[in-house]
């Protein structure tokens, strides 16, 4: 049977394992103001040994969902990080929450700093052309943070457009992005698709 033809919608959830199921919840709740859908203990549901927590920033069931550890397992504190992301291992390194512009996406910073949370990098525009770039990729606006466990977030606006016959950015999307910053886009042109030697 061939792939099928349709591409999906995007990426949905994500489902972490947390050492402190209520420390977890309480900042997913209370500072990035998740709600919770559903919430099972360890071993309420007859297939599932561990604990779920379903947390959504949307209108659908679940966009996050924590999973806990029974009693038996034991403290987890030992696996916590304070930073994720740079571990040498083969876990996620951070997962996205896309703010609907740069006014919401600034006043999230805001808040995440007022609520004495470490920014571990950023803020930063992704683009290796943009007059602000980094030198990175996508355009968007981010900074990065990490829950109690470690686990590292970004919060994002302005994830570039894409061209599909070019696989490039889509240049009037780059053009009006610049001059909605006070950018004069005929001295910035968007970067060309970069694809590693190796792949």
């Amino acid at each position: 049977m061939p792939r099928p033809g349709h591409t999906f919608d995007g990426v949905q959830h994500v489902a972490l394992k947390v050492s402190n199921l209520e420390e977890s919840l309480r900042f997913y709740t209370e500072v990035l103001g998740f709600k919770v859908s559903e919430r099972y203990a360890p071993g309420e549901h007859p297939t599932f040994p561990v604990g779920l927590c379903f947390l959504r920033c949307s209108g659908l069931h679940h966009d996050l969902n924590l999973i806990s550890f029974p009693e038996e397992a034991g403290d987890l504190s030992s696996f916590r990080r304070n930073d994720q992301g740079p571990e040498i291992d083969l876990g996620y390194h951070h997962f996205a929450l896309m703010a609907p512009g740069r006014e919401e996406y600034e006043d999230w910073k805001a808040w995440i700093i007022e609520n004495g949370i470490e920014i571990v990098r950023g803020p930063v525009v992704h683009s290796p052309t943009h007059p602000e770039g980094d030198g990175t990729w996508g355009e968007n606006r981010a900074f990065y943070f990490c829950d109690p466990d470690g686990h590292r977030i970004e919060i994002f606006c302005e994830m570039a457009e894409m061209n599909d016959e070019t696989n490039g950015i889509e240049p009037e999307w780059f053009a009006n992005r610049l001059r909605q910053e006070g950018h004069d886009p005929s001295k910035y042109a968007p970067a060309s698709p970069h694809m590693s030697k190796s792949g």
